[in-house]
């Protein structure tokens, strides 16, 4: 199970740095189309909120059921040794709920897993680090009241009373900060003093800004943004978007502030922009603070206040937007490729000593029970608490894989309850020719019933994961006249379709 987990999140890591990727490139084509549409908020929050439906899309069990590209085969050369060959099922784990192997691309995977847990730790700590800076910061800082409120600049024509009963509290610091507004569930905002040297109109136009802040609920959105950045701390594109989405917050609320106002208030407002240049803010959390950014990014501020602001992006903007985002998602969902390494070309026999020789009385050589093969323990390999080792041979399959009957026969069990044991799971027992059985176990669903017969190639089951195993996949045994024997001794060419640590764990034969 834990192979399967860290398997999908390796897959959805992945997909989530292409959807990235794509929808970035996507909105740095649409922002230059519309050049207002980077001033609009609702476009970065939809494109995070996107590239995580993506990842979590990737991550479900049965997304790529959905998918409409074929499985990628990749050619790989045959070891010297046993020129074998390896083929790997599509989005198939080397489940062998006994085996304890791991093959390079599961170790990948657990290795991934691990780095995660590790980095969104580190991000973790960094957010709590930031956030104790700016709560440290708010301790220190004094509160105003109502009265010295109303004897502040900035609050000039400002509701105070109302503001306080609504839940705002206002400080006051020396510390040299640009205005800000922190918090999400208790706001506070944090006034310098080295505001009360700025003019009485630029004061309250700086502090009309963070309240349009507060108004808009902007800090919720900047905390989603941030969340979602520390979750996916591994893919830098979220950190990108965040401050995008943290620009747009800006502008939007420039938009507000200034609407209808005349040229001079807007040179007054633009001068406070420059102002702030020299106190700039450390980064304290998620923190929306007047004035910060770089010079570059206040400069294009000051050119856009000067320009009358921002126009509404129109209903082709925001429906191109919608539709990219729309289009990537889907895209996520139904081109998630398989990969799968090619064993023989189709037709080409394996070498005589990797096929084994059909023992004496077969009824015949059974047919293979799943559509795509993968070996990964064979009969007689070395087991911990089972004596003689391996009883069976296992195939790596995913949960809902079909199950084919090996060859004709008439089923004789089929039951959750096999007597054998439990460790096996749901179990099918097919009776054939000249004494001989097969038994497929660990199936999620058994589609045959006691005493039907069943033709070679019919569906008897589906892949699952049932009894004492830690991944799905298919485990299957032979009987001769009840004496359990090699299940190989029926199959033609297993050897080429089976994984190195298979073949090295593999008993000599005599």
């Amino acid at each position: 199970m834990l192979n399967a987990i860290a398997f999908s999140f390796l897959k959805a890591s992945i997909t989530c740095g292409i959807a990235a990727a794509v929808i970035l490139a996507l909105l740095t084509l649409a922002t230059r189309v519309w050049p207002v549409l980077a001033g609009h908020r609702s476009v970065w929050l939809w494109s995070q909120a996107a590239i995580a439906c993506a990842f979590v899309l990737a991550l479900l069990p049965q997304s790529a059921s959905y998918s409409v590209v074929p499985a990628i085969e990749i050619a790989r050369p045959a070891p010297a040794a046993t020129q074998s060959f390896v083929q790997p099922q599509s989005d198939a784990y080397e489940a062998d709920g006994l085996d304890d192997d791991i093959d390079p691309l599961e170790l990948l995977a657990q290795a991934w897993l691990a780095l995660y847990v590790a980095g969104l730790l580190a991000a973790s700590a960094r957010w709590v680090h930031a956030q104790r800076g700016l709560r440290a910061l708010l301790h220190h800082a004094r509160p105003l009241d109502t009265k010295a409120l109303a004897q502040h600049a900035g609050f000039d024509g400002e509701p105070v009373a109302a503001l306080l009963r609504r839940g705002l509290r206002v400080c006051e610091t020396d510390a040299s900060i640009s205005p800000m507004l922190a918090g999400l569930a208790r706001p506070h905002l944090l006034l310098p003093r080295h505001l009360r040297s700025f003019s009485d109109e630029q004061q309250r136009l700086i502090v009309a800004h963070e309240l349009t802040h507060w108004k808009r609920r902007d800090p919720l959105w900047l905390h989603a943004s941030m969340l979602l950045q520390t979750l996916f701390w591994f893919n830098p594109l979220f950190a990108v978007l965040t401050r995008r989405l943290n620009w747009a917050q800006e502008l939007g609320c420039d938009h507000a502030v200034l609407a209808g106002r005349p040229t001079q208030q807007r040179k007054q407002y633009a001068a406070a922009l420059v102002a702030q240049l020299k106190v700039q803010q450390d980064r304290l959390g998620a923190g929306i603070a007047f004035g910060h950014g770089s010079p570059a990014s206040l400069r294009a501020r000051v050119g856009l206040i000067r320009e009358q602001g921002l126009r509404a992006p129109g209903l082709p903007g925001k429906a191109a937007v919608a539709a990219a985002l729309a289009s990537v998602l889907g895209a996520s969902l139904l081109l998630q490729p398989a990969f799968a390494w090619r064993a023989a070309e189709p037709g080409v026999p394996a070498p005589a000593a990797s096929v084994a020789a059909p023992a004496a009385g077969a009824p015949q050589q059974w047919q293979m029970p799943l559509e795509r093969v993968r070996v990964t323990s064979f009969y007689g390999a070395a087991r911990k608490k089972l004596d003689g080792g391996h009883h069976g041979i296992d195939f790596a399959a995913r949960t809902g894989t079909p199950i084919l009957a090996a060859a004709g026969g008439t089923v004789i069990a089929s039951t959750a309850q096999y007597e054998g044991g439990p460790q096996y799971g749901d179990v099918v027992l097919i009776e054939h020719a000249n004494g001989v059985r097969s038994l497929y176990a660990h199936l999620s669903v058994r589609s045959v019933e006691a005493g039907q017969v069943v033709r070679a190639g019919e569906t008897i089951g589906l892949v699952g994961a049932t009894g004492k195993v830690t991944g799905p996949h298919l485990h299957l045994e032979a009987f001769r006249d009840g004496e359990r024997i090699d299940p190989q001794q029926m199959f033609t060419g297993l050897d080429a379709l089976a994984t190195s640590q298979a073949l090295r764990k593999r008993p000599a034969r005599l």
